[in-house]
């Protein structure tokens, strides 16, 4: 007999034998870690492609928004300087009114004076003969 389980001991195991039982712990085991491992798997590839359609979302949304800061401040630089060119116009017509007034009244001024110098030749023409 112990020759028996001596030759039993010391032979190949079978290949039957290095299949674990169905039921055997340790291939539960196992399984649910490969299942856990797949379903990890599957989590971090959804979590990458979220990550992915997060990022170019934020991307075309900052995109979006210096497009629309940029339109703001092209219609504001355009609003002021239709602002700035109306105010130049009023100032620039209140100059030429005033500088017409001034002119009128150095134009007065000037009839004025040839007045009185005609006033003066007529008074020295009329009193050189008397």
């Amino acid at each position: 007999m112990i020759g028996g389980a001596l030759k039993a001991y010391t032979e190949a195991p079978r290949k039957s034998e290095w299949i674990m039982p169905e039921a055997s712990p340790a291939q539960n085991t196992l399984k649910r870690l490969i299942e856990a491992e797949e379903q990890a798997r599957e989590i971090l590839k959804a979590a990458e492609e979220r990550a992915q359609q997060t990022i170019a979302q934020a991307r075309e949304q900052a995109k979006q928004s210096v497009e629309t800061i940029r339109e703001e401040a092209a219609s504001l630089l355009r609003s002021k300087l239709e602002e700035a060119r109306a105010a130049a116009a009023t100032e620039m017509n209140q100059r030429l009114e005033q500088a017409d007034a001034e002119a009128r009244e150095i134009e007065r001024r000037a009839k004025e004076h040839i007045s009185e110098g005609v006033e003066m030749v007529v008074d020295w023409v009329t009193n050189r003969h008397d």
